[in-house]
């Protein structure tokens, strides 16, 4: 860098410690059974659109395309899916559709459902048909071809100039396995596969039996049985590395199934577990469910009961309200930030046309205190709201989602905002530096906007970075610990109002 004659101002980034950013407070992980889907895989979408290219539309013995839409319709925006299949074992298994293609001589090219170079079994892929047509350009016809596809009669995707003898001496066009399987810009619908040693390409026309205006059906894909719930509890690991504050399966209640989410949620420290109680529980049945998980369990939350949803395909149907109710979560944070309850008025659940199961403020009472189980309800006035936020813990310091849901923002927060303190030099002043230019602004910020019970922010947080938590034999050994604590906000849960009669008016004097 040149400099001129006389005063030169340069600008640095200086000695300021980095700001602490808001971690994502609602992005939610659904274990879903689905239409299509590679198996193992997960999945970010961002609309319920996105959710039916990756994973179909909806299934008579699954609910998860109902929990979608409701999580999308509710108000969330993130969600990160995977899809649990059965592929060996005991019960039908899915299997992807499947045709080979011929030559003159034999298969020229197999075809199979799949996604990006993976197999993606069931019988949607049963909807799919290819066409094998002359490329359009005159140069290449006699040595390549184009693949069609359709998905219910509508094209999809057109793979051109493809040749099974690509790369071999000056053969012209495009590896089809290459092309078709590329694991980032592949086929969103098939994969394919060449015969070893095959060379010439495939051809197919209309005087095949099934063949329609020259397209063939891929043919034997099939759904599977149920899953068990060993199969659903062991995709809970498949998201150790997503980014997700909620999670849930709308496939299942079963206790190993929920007792899994509670303790994958707890060894991560970071995310809350939503589940649901049986279909057809009446209260006293949601509040024995519920003491089953009651105890030391604060990374988690129960909701009764079913609720009725439009179906897409024509009726209703009766689903569990999870999905409706992680989005209700995501919806209240947005409006009103993570230590709001998502509860109350403000946590009408959009999409839900009936609640299974009414009752009265009493058993209400008894289903969140006795059950630690939240009531969806329909209230006069209000439609059906989210209307109680407890967590299935017995601790009085933990009694509230939005109080677990807030320390599992500042944790995240925290942890990745401080990421640049590792390495630095151990010393007072990174310590001051710590306290006073990242965390205390951080928290200040939070109180301003209402995350922390009544009192001034001194009075309502406390930070300890200093020589009595980093003495120096911590120091030697590479350690540095920074504390916080603060008084989180509480909803309102139990409101009080006293009536009671008074004396008559006063009177006037006379004079």
């Amino acid at each position: 860098m040149s400099f001129n004659v006389g005063i030169n101002v340069l600008e640095v980034d200086g000695k300021v410690a980095p700001s602490i950013q808001a971690a994502p407070t609602s992005q939610t992980g659904f274990i879903v059974r689905s239409e299509r889907g590679v198996p193992g895989r997960v999945q970010r979408v961002t609309s319920f659109k996105q959710f039916t290219e990756r994973f179909g539309g909806h299934r008579d013995d699954a609910f998860g395309a109902y929990a979608i839409r409701g999580f999308f319709d509710n108000g969330g925006s993130v969600a990160y899916v995977t899809r649990v299949v059965r592929t060996s074992g005991p019960g039908q298994q899915a299997v992807p559709a499947s045709r080979d293609l011929p030559t003159d001589e034999g298969t020229g090219l197999t075809v199979r459902a799949g996604f990006r170079g993976e197999d993606d079994p069931g019988a949607w892929g049963n909807r799919i048909a290819v066409r094998i047509a002359e490329n359009s350009r005159p140069s290449l016809q006699d040595d390549t071809y184009d693949l069609h596809i359709t998905l219910d009669g509508e094209e999809v995707e057109v793979w051109e100039q493809l040749n099974n003898a690509a790369g071999e001496g000056d053969a012209k066009g495009r590896d089809p396995e290459i092309l078709i399987n590329d694991d980032q810009t592949g086929s969103k619908y098939i994969t394919v596969s060449v015969p070893e040693g095959v060379t010439d390409n495939p051809s197919f026309t209309e005087d095949h039996q099934d063949a329609q205006d020259g397209f063939v059906s891929l043919e034997n894909g099939e759904d599977d049985s149920t899953p068990s719930a060993n199969a659903l509890s062991a995709a809970f690991e498949r998201f150790d590395t997503y980014d997700v504050q909620l999670i849930c399966c709308p496939e299942s209640s079963d206790a190993t199934v929920v007792t899994q989410g509670l303790t994958f949620c707890e060894n991560r420290g970071d995310c809350t577990f939503l589940g649901y109680t049986p279909e057809d529980s009446d209260w006293e049945a949601a509040r024995n469910y519920g003491q089953g998980f009651q105890g030391d369990n604060v990374y988690g939350a129960l909701y009764f009961p079913w609720i009725r949803v439009m179906d897409p395909r024509g009726g209703k149907r009766w689903v569990p309200p999870i999905g409706h109710v992680a989005g209700v979560f995501a919806r209240t944070d947005r409006e009103r930030g993570v230590w709001k309850a998502p509860a109350g008025n403000g946590a009408r659940v959009n999409g839900a046309l009936d609640v299974d199961q009414e009752i009265s403020n009493r058993d209400h009472t008894s289903l969140v205190k006795d059950g630690s189980v939240n009531a969806v309800r329909f209230i006069p006035g209000q439609g059906i709201v989210v209307d109680s936020s407890r967590t299935l813990s017995t601790n009085p310091l933990w009694l509230y989602v939005n109080v677990r849901l807030l320390f599992n923002f500042v944790k995240s927060s925290l942890k990745d905002g401080l990421r640049w303190v590792v390495q630095e030099p151990n010393d007072d002043r990174l310590w001051n530096k710590v306290k006073f230019n990242s965390i205390r602004p951080f928290l200040l910020g939070l109180w301003r906007r209402g995350a922390f019970g009544p009192g001034s922010a001194d009075d309502v947080f406390t930070i300890k970075v200093d020589e009595e938590n980093n003495p120096p034999e911590n120091i030697q050994q590479g350690i540095f610990s920074a504390e916080v604590y603060f008084y989180p906000s509480r909803p309102a849960e139990t409101v009080i109002i006293t009536v009671g009669q008074q004396e008559g008016g006063g009177s006037a004097d006379e004079s």
